[in-house]
C-alpha cells in the first residue's frame, strides 16, 4: 500500500480529507482544516453555514434521525431539490453508517414506489409539495415505510427541526461515524431505466473516495466553490458537488431549479463546473448572444475574430499533426489567440465563467466542436465519460486532450475492449452490485471484477477513448449496413448552436432521416444576425433561412459520414426537448421508442414516396 492510499477503516478526523477512508471522515478533516470558510450557501448567501456551524447542524439531524429509528445500514429516502436541506441529511445520515439516496422530483408514484420498496427504505423525506405522490407510493407498500416526514418550507436553518426534535438523547456523533468502515454502503444510485425498470447502482464510501482521488490525480479539483444544480440523484450531481466539495474544502451553492443556473454562475463564480452538454450548449449560445449584442461594431468585430483564431489555434493543437500548420503559423496563432482572449474575458464574467480552472462535459454524447469552442474562448472544457455504475472514469486533461474523444482512463482504472468493443472497466471506483439484482449483479460485473458497461467503442494510437454507442442502440438498415445513431446524431448537431437535439432513424429503411430540434435560446441570435428579429418562434421555425442553416450544418455534418449514414431529410421540430419528458430521462438521455412512437406519423413522411 502507497502512502497516497486511504488506510481501510481509518476514520479520525486528521490528514488530507481526499486521504479518508470514508465519506464522513473526510467531513470530519475539513472541518477540522477550514472550520470558518463557508461550506453551504443559497443565492445571494442569503443562507450560509461554514463548515464548523454545518457540521453542528449534521450533528444535530443524525441524533434526530438516530431518534426515530434510523442506524448502521439502514436506508433513508430524500424526495428533495437541490437545497440545504439535501445535502445536510445526507452528510447526516452518512455519519449513521446509514444509506441515503435521492429520487428525482419528477418520478410518478408509481417509480417512488418501486425505488422505495427495492431499497427496503422505512424513513421518506420530502417537500409538502410532493406529499400526494410520495403519499400514494407509501401507502402502496403498506407498512414498510414508518417515517414519512414533509419538512417545513420555511429557512434551512429551521426546515429540519421536527427531525432534531426526535434526537436520542444518548446519541454518541463521534462513536457513529468513527464506526463507518470503507466497505460500508454510501448511497443508492438508480439507473435511467432506458432497458427496463430502474435498477438501484450501490456505491460503498471505497467507491466515492476512490473516485475522488482519481480525479485529484488527473484534474485540477474546486477549491473556491461549486453549484450543486444536477439533481442529488444524478451520479454526477453527487461526484462532482456534494462529494467533490466536500474533499476539497469548497463552498456548495444549491440551485434548486436548473433553468436558472445562469443567475447561480453570477453569483457564485465556481472555479469548476461540471454538466451535460445540453447546459454547455446554451452557455454557447449565451456567448454568442453577448457577443452579437455588442453596441460598438469594432468590439463586436474584435470579439468575432478572437473566436475565429481561438477555433483555428484550438484545431491545430488538437489534430496533433504538424503538417497542418507550420511552426511560424502555430506560435502566430497561439500569440493571436492570447491577445484576443483579452476581448472575450468581459463577456465570460457577464456569465459567471471567468474563475473556472476546468470545466467537465459528460452524461450524454457531445460534439467536438462544443469543447473546442469553449477552449477557443479561453475555457477547457474537458469531455468526460462514467456511468452509475463506474462512475467517472475516463477523461480529457487540460494539457493532454483530444476533442471529440473521451480521454483517457483516471488513475487507478483499468480499461479494456472486449472482441465486440463494449468498454470493461476495473477500478475501486465501480459500484458493488444492484440492490437485490443478483443475476444482474452478475451480468455487469464478472467473476474478475470487471465491470460490462453496455458502451461500444474504440480507443486510438495515443489511448483515446471514443464513445461509439450503446450496445442496444445499433441502426441496421434495409441493407444490412450497421450503423451508430450516436455518432451521425454528433456529426450533425456540432455544426451550429442552433440545433437542440438530432435523433438519427433509419432501422430496416432504405437511408437515415432525422428529427431534429431547434434550441429556442439560439433562435433568437440567429433570427437578429439573419434580420428576422421580432418574429414568433413558430413562425421563424418555418423560416426558409432557419430551415437553410439546418440544412448547411447537415450538409457539413453529412461530409464526415460514411454515405449510408448520411441524412438524406429531416423534420424540423420548432422547441428543443426538456428533461424527464415523453423524449428524454432524467439525465436528458433519448428515449428513442418514445421518440419514435410519438413523431411517427413525421418519420412516416419522410419516407413517402
Amino acid at each position: 500500500m502507497t502512502s497516497t492510499e486511504a488506510v481501510p477503516g481509518t476514520a479520525d478526523a486528521e490528514g488530507p480529507p481526499i486521504q479518508a477512508a470514508t465519506v464522513c471522515a473526510a467531513f470530519q478533516r475539513v472541518v477540522a482544516q477550514y472550520p470558518d470558510k463557508t461550506a453551504l450557501r443559497t443565492l445571494g448567501g442569503e443562507f450560509s453555514l461554514t463548515w464548523s456551524q454545518l457540521n453542528e447542524k449534521v450533528g444535530k439531524v443524525a441524533a434526530g434521525l438516530a431518534g426515530l429509528g434510523v442506524a448502521h445500514g439502514d436506508t433513508v429516502a430524500v424526495l428533495l431539490p437541490n437545497i440545504p436541506e439535501c445535502h445536510i441529511l445526507d452528510y447526516a445520515a452518512v455519519h449513521l453508517g446509514a444509506v441515503p439516496f435521492t429520487i428525482f422530483n419528477s418520478s410518478s408514484a408509481e417509480q417512488i414506489e418501486h425505488q422505495l420498496r427495492i431499497a427496503d427504505a422505512r424513513i421518506v423525506i420530502t417537500l409538502p409539495g410532493f406529499l400526494p405522490k410520495v403519499q400514494q407510493a407509501v401507502d402502496a407498500l403498506g407498512t414498510q415505510v414508518e417515517h414519512l416526514i414533509a419538512i417545513d418550507d420555511g429557512a434551512p436553518a429551521t426546515s429540519l427541526d421536527t427531525i432534531e426534535s426526535t434526537a436520542d438523547p444518548s446519541f454518541d456523533f463521534a462513536t457513529a461515524w468513527q464506526q463507518v468502515d470503507a466497505d460500508d454502503l454510501v448511497t443508492l444510485i438508480y439507473t435511467s431505466g432506458t432497458t427496463g425498470p430502474p435498477k438501484g447502482a450501490q456505491w460503498s464510501h471505497r467507491t466515492v473516495m476512490a473516485e475522488q482521488r482519481a480525479l485529484t490525480a488527473a484534474l485540477p479539483m474546486p477549491t473556491d466553490g461549486v453549484i450543486s444544480f444536477l439533481p442529488m440523484a444524478h451520479a454526477g450531481g453527487r461526484i462532482t458537488a456534494h462529494y467533490m466539495a466536500l474533499v476539497h474544502g469548497a463552498t456548495i451553492t444549491t440551485c434548486a431549479d436548473m433553468r436558472a443556473l445562469p443567475a447561480y454562475l453570477v453569483d457564485a463564480r465556481p472555479d469548476a463546473i461540471f454538466s451535460v452538454p445540453r447546459v454547455w450548449e446554451k452557455l454557447q449560445v449565451g456567448i454568442e448572444g453577448l457577443i452579437e449584442g455588442m453596441p460598438d461594431p469594432e468590439q463586436r468585430f474584435a470579439a468575432r475574430r478572437a473566436v475565429d483564431v481561438g477555433l483555428r489555434w484550438v484545431r491545430a493543437e488538437d489534430s496533433g499533426d504538424s503538417s497542418s500548420v507550420s511552426e511560424a503559423e502555430a506560435a502566430q496563432l497561439a500569440e493571436e489567440h492570447t491577445r484576443g482572449l483579452e476581448f472575450l474575458h468581459p463577456v465570460l464574467a457577464k456569465l459567471g465563467l471567468d474563475n473556472l480552472k476546468a470545466a467537465f462535459v459528460g452524461g450524454a454524447p457531445s460534439a467536438p466542436e462544443l469543447a473546442q469552442f469553449f477552449r477557443a474562448v479561453g475555457i477547457p472544457l474537458l469531455e468526460a465519460y462514467g456511468l452509475t455504475e463506474g462512475s467517472l472514469n475516463v477523461f480529457n486533461r487540460v494539457d493532454d486532450f483530444r476533442c471529440g474523444t473521451a480521454g483517457r482512463p483516471l488513475p487507478g482504472v483499468e480499461l479494456r475492449l472486449a472482441d465486440d468493443g463494449e468498454i470493461l472497466v476495473k477500478a475501486e471506483l465501480n459500484f458493488v452490485g444492484y440492490r437485490k439484482e443478483p443475476e444482474q449483479t452478475a451480468a455487469a460485473l464478472d467473476a474478475e471484477g470487471w465491470l460490462h458497461t453496455g458502451d461500444i467503442a474504440t480507443i486510438d494510437e495515443n489511448g483515446f477513448l471514443s464513445i461509439v454507442d450503446r450496445k442496444k442502440e445499433i441502426i441496421i438498415n434495409s441493407a444490412g449496413k450497421n450503423m451508430s445513431p450516436a455518432v451521425i446524431e454528433s456529426a450533425i448537431k456540432g455544426e451550429s448552436s442552433l440545433i437542440g437535439q438530432v435523433v438519427a432513424v433509419g432501422d430496416r429503411r432504405p437511408y437515415v432521416t432525422a428529427l431534429i430540434t431547434l434550441d429556442p435560446e439560439a433562435v433568437p441570435v440567429y433570427a437578429k444576425r439573419l434580420g428576422l428579429s421580432d418574429k414568433p418562434l413558430e413562425e421563424l421555425a418555418a423560416a426558409p433561412e432557419i430551415r437553410a442553416e439546418i440544412q448547411r450544418a447537415v450538409d457539413t455534418g453529412n461530409d464526415r459520414l460514411n454515405r449510408n449514414e448520411q441524412i438524406k431529410k429531416f423534420f424540423l421540430i420548432p422547441s428543443a426537448w426538456v428533461s424527464d419528458s415523453d423524449e428524454l430521462t432524467p439525465t436528458a438521455k433519448l428515449k428513442r421508442r418514445s421518440i419514435h412512437a410519438k413523431y411517427s406519423q413525421q418519420i412516416e413522411d419522410l419516407y413517402a414516396n
